[in-house]
């Protein structure tokens, strides 16, 4: 049998704690090769830093800033592959000390940091979201970037194959966004191409997506849980039913409640329901929403892991017939004081996925919950 266990990753140097994290992606350097979690944070120096496993041993790595600025928030972290069988390549992106956004990438020998800029007179306020499109399981990915300017309207920052673009993707009709929730991308079916989805929250407190149908974007409002108004986002996931299955977003809120909820899609309707709390206990906060397969062949599994009123991490997790709640509780004579991110680690490709949630602890040290194989 397998096992939760508690692994501490340090700072990134012993004069620098964690300030909060800035993204998490899992690595390939071949489409056979295991996958290796990177995990870029913002430390106390405002800098970006990265905590990475490199097949045998973690390490830390200054990623610096952009020239003569320094990070001030996160926006997300997505791997790019120019081919299917080329090397996933990390790129984080972050906003600066002057409301511009900034990428720090890999691009195959070295690290890069560049200038993304704003939309045009505008400021960006806060992240959304990155996701990568593909136009064809064959074509290279394609980053898109989503925030939030300073006028309150979502914007896209996006790759087209040769050059950045900014688009405005507006609001939704009569209302103001207020908060971000995430983002993630649908197939149809395992052939075509990708179709990305960005979650908001609007100023009256409910869920508005804004999607692209393969011919143009689109707002639809996703409502709010029966008599529950949405506080914040949890974590935003594309669910499978079989590998061949159209991917169906789940998508994990906090209500003004303390509990979670979910907003989720069937294959024909868009549902609401109540996840509840751990026992006895309030959400405080959210890590990350990641999807578990038991095997390549195998449905998909949401794990949405939260804080709790207690600073300590919970998970909320499918197990094939039923929601289940577990208590991760906290490292050894720690508390968990900030979220950070969740991803997914396969040792091969035909392995079991297995989820990491890293946290930050009460003294800035970096912290992961892992599962372990026998």
């Amino acid at each position: 049998m397998g096992s939760w266990q508690w692994n501490d990753q340090q700072k990134p140097t012993a004069a620098v704690g964690v300030r909060a994290t800035a993204g998490a992606v899992t690595m390939k350097d071949d489409p056979q090769a295991p996958q290796r979690p990177y995990v870029f944070v913002r430390g106390y120096d405002s800098r970006l830093h990265v905590n990475w496993w490199d097949g045998k041993a973690w390490h830390w790595s200054d990623q610096g800033t952009p020239a003569g600025r320094t990070v001030i928030e996160k926006v997300g972290a997505v791997t790019v592959k120019d081919t299917p069988n080329a090397p996933q390549r990390p790129y984080a992106f972050v906003i600066g000390d002057d409301s511009k956004l900034y990428v720090n990438w890999w691009d195959g020998s070295k690290w890069n940091w560049s200038d993304q800029g704003a939309p045009t007179g505008r400021r960006v306020r806060e992240g959304v979201g990155v996701v990568s499109v593909q136009d064809n399981p064959s074509a290279p990915q394609r980053p898109y970037v989503f925030v939030l300017t300073d006028d309150f309207r979502l914007w896209v920052n996006w790759w087209d194959g040769k050059a950045w673009n900014w688009s405005d993707q507006g609001t939704p009709p009569s209302r103001t966004i207020s908060r971000p929730l995430g983002v993630t991308t649908m197939r149809d079916t395992p052939n075509a191409f990708t179709r990305p989805y960005a979650f908001v929250i609007t100023d009256d407190s409910r869920v508005w997506v804004n999607w692209w149908d393969g011919g143009k974007w689109n707002w639809s409002d996703q409502g709010t849980p029966s008599g529950q108004p949405v506080k914040k986002g949890a974590g935003v996931v594309t669910v499978q039913d079989t590998p061949q299955a159209v991917e169906r977003p789940f998508v994990f809120v906090q209500g003004y409640d303390s509990k979670l909820y979910v907003n989720w899609w069937d294959g024909g309707k868009w549902n609401w329901r109540d996840q509840g709390a751990p026992a006895g206990r309030l959400i405080l906060d959210s890590v990350g929403v990641v999807t578990m397969r038991d095997d390549p062949a195998a449905f998909t599994r949401p794990y949405a892991f939260v804080i709790g009123d207690d600073s300590k991490l919970y998970v909320n997790w499918w197990d094939g017939s039923k929601w289940n709640w577990a208590a991760q509780a906290a490292p050894p004579g720690r508390v968990v004081e900030r979220p950070g991110e969740a991803v997914t680690v396969q040792d091969n490709a035909k392995a079991t996925e297995r989820p990491y949630a890293f946290v930050v602890t009460d003294d800035s040290d970096l912290w992961v919950n892992w599962w372990s194989l026998p």
